[in-house]
């Protein structure tokens, strides 16, 4: 069953790509729903464009929303059991909207690999996954990074509003943490960092919360199902942990500390940009209350 929106012309351009590639569709990137494939193929009720991976789970490292963001085309390798596809994601617009054009290809037995073989090391689909995994980590802290939140963040926020749960957005940052650079250089820097993400990672749930990055000492904590006052428990938790960190060098005794602003949104039509902006100004409000506080 084709999407009412797809237009004969739209239909006619994607059927150009049905002789090349074995899946053509157009999805969706934030509902992750596919509104049309191939002439001959039917979309079931719901169809999400993650359910042809076997795994059945959204993509880490999304070209597809990356391709509509910056309104160009992108390209990856994915992995799917013992299979290998290339995919291919565009923008295409459908009466005045942005969707996207997804285009897979099963390359599992076209591609040479010269210097990979499955006796070295990783496997083929080992490689792409780590590669994937890679895109969208901080190398240092080993937490997402910002293309992630980029990428993530308006999905989780349409999730809530169309199931009508609530998502809490917290901001945190290092309290002086420039001065502790300045006074003890950056290495030393480098592991309060470390510290300092360990500790806040010690207080979510692995399987619906995460933590990224966002930029310096700063970093974006989502929470899922939780409203303001859940929020402000969990990150007070997570205050008090870190201001019981006392990290050591040169006999010298250096107490770290963390200012938090968090904000809570239920069912209000919000973009990524403008929910981490009210986190931000709640963090902006901790710090000027003398820091190390926990603003909602």
């Amino acid at each position: 069953m084709k999407h009412k929106i797809v237009s004969d012309a739209i239909k006619e351009r994607i059927q150009l790509y049905e002789g090349i590639f074995d899946v053509v569709r157009i999805v969706d990137p934030i509902k992750k729903t596919i509104i049309s494939c191939k002439e001959h193929d039917e979309i079931p009720d719901n169809a999400t464009c993650y359910s042809l991976w076997l795994n059945n789970e959204m993509c880490e490292n999304c070209i597809t929303i990356k391709a509509l963001k910056e309104k160009s085309t992108f390209t990856k390798i994915q992995h799917n059991g013992d299979k290998l596809f290339l995919m291919v994601a565009a923008p295409i617009e459908i009466n005045g909207e942005i969707f996207a054009l997804e285009l897979l290809k099963d390359i599992t037995n076209n591609m040479v690999f010269e210097t990979v073989t499955q006796g070295e090391g990783h496997e083929v689909r080992n490689l792409t996954q780590d590669l994937n995994e890679i895109l969208v980590k901080d190398a240092l802290t080993d937490l997402y990074n910002r293309r992630y939140i980029d990428q993530m963040l308006p999905i989780e926020i349409s999730k809530s509003i169309e199931n009508k749960y609530p998502i809490s957005v917290a901001m945190i940052d290092i309290d002086n943490f420039k001065g502790i650079n300045d006074t003890y250089g950056h290495d030393f820097g480098d592991k309060v960092l470390k510290k300092f993400t360990q500790t806040l990672k010690k207080y979510i749930r692995d399987d619906v919360d995460w933590i990224a990055r966002y930029g310096g000492d700063e970093f974006l904590v989502f929470l899922n199902n939780v409203d303001n006052k859940k929020a402000y428990k969990i990150l007070e938790r997570m205050r008090k942990a870190i201001e019981k960190i006392i990290m050591r060098i040169k006999g010298e005794k250096v107490q770290v500390t963390g200012s938090f602003g968090v904000y809570t949104n239920r069912d209000t039509e919000i973009t990524a940009s403008d929910l981490i902006k009210c986190a931000d100004n709640n963090l902006y409000e901790a710090k000027n209350l003398g820091r190390n506080k926990v603003v909602f």
